[in-house]
Formats: C-alpha cells, sequence, structure tokens
C-alpha cells in the first residue's frame, strides 16, 4: 500500500527530509583530481546515520566541468551531525575544496517523501543500532 505524501506529512515518525546540493565548477586542469577526491568521499558518506540518498555527477563544458553531489537526508539532526553546525560550508576530504574554482551548498525540503525509504533505514520501534 502506498501512502500519499498527505499522510507521510502528518506521520511524525517520518521528518522534513533535506535535500542538500553541493555544486562546484572546476577547470579542466583539476577536474579529474577533484572527482576522484569526491568519489573517495561518498563511501565515507554512506557511513553516515541517517542518508537516504547519495549521487555524484558531472556536466562537462569546454572549459570546465561542473560537479554536482546531491544529498537526501532523512531529517535536520542526521544532516547537522554529518555537515556540523554550519550546514552552509562544504564538507569535503582535505584539498578538496582548493581544486574548484567555486563551492556552494544549497538545501531544499524534499516534497516527494518517500515514507519506504525512510523506514528502510530506522524501522518503527527501532532505534539507529536495530535493536
Amino acid at each position: 500500500m502506498e501512502m500519499s505524501d498527505e499522510f507521510a506529512r502528518d506521520d511524525p515518525r517520518i521528518g522534513v527530509v533535506i535535500v542538500r546540493i553541493l555544486t562546484a565548477r572546476v577547470t579542466h586542469r583539476n577536474a579529474a583530481s577533484f572527482e576522484d577526491v569526491l568519489r573517495e568521499q561518498l563511501p565515507l558518506m554512506r557511513l553516515q546515520p541517517g542518508l537516504v540518498y547519495l549521487k555524484l555527477a558531472r556536466q562537462s563544458h569546454p572549459t570546465h566541468d561542473d560537479v554536482l553531489l546531491f544529498e537526501e537526508w532523512r531529517d535536520a539532526d542526521a544532516l547537522y551531525g554529518w555537515a556540523g553546525t554550519d550546514i552552509n560550508r562544504p564538507r569535503l576530504l582535505p584539498g578538496a575544496e582548493a581544486l574548484a574554482d567555486h563551492v556552494e551548498v544549497t538545501h531544499y525540503e524534499a516534497l516527494d517523501v518517500d515514507p519506504d525509504a525512510i523506514y528502510a533505514i530506522v524501522a518503527p520501534d527501532q532505534d539507529d543500532d536495530g535493536v
């Protein structure tokens, strides 16, 4: 049975899912190194409690790459647990930010919350340890 977004919004077990998008502009000279560092970071991020979805993508241009790191977090606590107190600052492995010409982080409230995905992460009546 599929729950509508209206029912999901009223379910106290489902918080506001937060989409965090990191965008970076990187010259071709640094693009491969920057993207390699981000690929190294992905497994660390996937270990974070509350991470629902993660995707690394790029758009190639004649002089640079635009790199996008799309993150979906179960709730604000999970996001702050990863990003720290200043969620507008990128959290990247050392040296990554210096390879980019510009890095920006933006946040959005997800409007299409999938209750099954949220419940699959932390089942009702279980804490994060699965107990």
